[in-house]
């Protein structure tokens, strides 16, 4: 049986989005699925799995116990960075992530909303995914949760703001921030309600938030898909050939 990519969902709406064409492009090289993990499902054996990018999601990571679902998927990510196996988490997925490799997820005292420029580390600049980040390129925060506390081996590869927003452990990338949103999927986001209390506690007027889209969101689209680019031409590529 061939080896797939696996897509881990966890909120209607906040899937994979701009990655898809990017994946798409790749199914030759490498299958991909998607599984909304919320609902009953039974993750493959991992022995079946080329790579892993885990989405975001509105729940929060602080306490996994919340969630049936959340400490298994835990788990599942932890046997796959020790099998070596390519992950790249994004927003709930890095902080998923955190806890599965040994980190601290907290809230934060004032959620993060808005486009923050980036850097990457010296580490960051010699990782095979991170390596071509423009410097100042900016990246789209949407979160009350994060990884206050690094994982014990995990590297920061990208710098910006009070808290590193992405970071390297063994085979696992973490991302804070959401690389794969377009402006109509934002726009969609201030509209949907749930995220109303997270934009009042940030002070962040939703209008406003979009009209930063307007002048963000293609560069940090297109950034986040050379991201995925490299994820796919890299780390997933060798775990095939493995």
């Amino acid at each position: 049986m061939a080896r797939e990519l696996l897509v881990l969902e966890h909120t209607t709406g906040a899937g994979a989005s701009a990655f898809e064409p990017v994946l798409d492009d790749h199914r030759s090289t490498v299958d991909w699925r998607r599984m909304h993990v919320p609902e009953p499902v039974d993750l493959p054996p991992l022995d079946q799995v080329a790579g892993l990018i885990v989405m975001g999601g509105t729940m929060s990571a602080v306490d996994p116990a919340e969630h049936p679902w959340m400490p298994p998927e835990i788990d599942y990510l932890r046997d796959a960075v020790g099998r070596h196996l390519p992950v790249f988490g994004v927003c709930l997925g890095a902080q998923l992530l955190g806890q599965a490799l040994g980190g601290t997820v907290t809230r934060r005292d004032i959620p993060r909303v808005g486009y923050l420029p980036l850097r990457a580390t010296p580490e960051g600049r010699d990782d095979e995914v991170v390596a071509d980040w423009p410097d100042d390129a900016p990246a789209l925060f949407v979160h009350e949760d994060e990884v206050s506390e690094l994982p014990p081996d995990a590297t920061p590869v990208l710098a910006g703001g009070d808290r590193v927003p992405g970071w390297r452990c063994g085979s696992a990338l973490a991302v804070q921030f959401h690389p794969e949103v377009p402006v109509d999927q934002l726009e969609h986001w201030t509209q949907m309600g749930a995220l109303d209390g997270m934009f009042r506690a940030a002070d962040v007027d939703p209008v406003a938030l979009l009209e930063d889209a307007a002048k963000h969101a293609a560069t940090a689209v297109a950034q986040g898909e050379r991201l995925v680019e490299r994820f796919l031409r890299g780390p997933v590529a060798q775990a095939l050939d493995r």
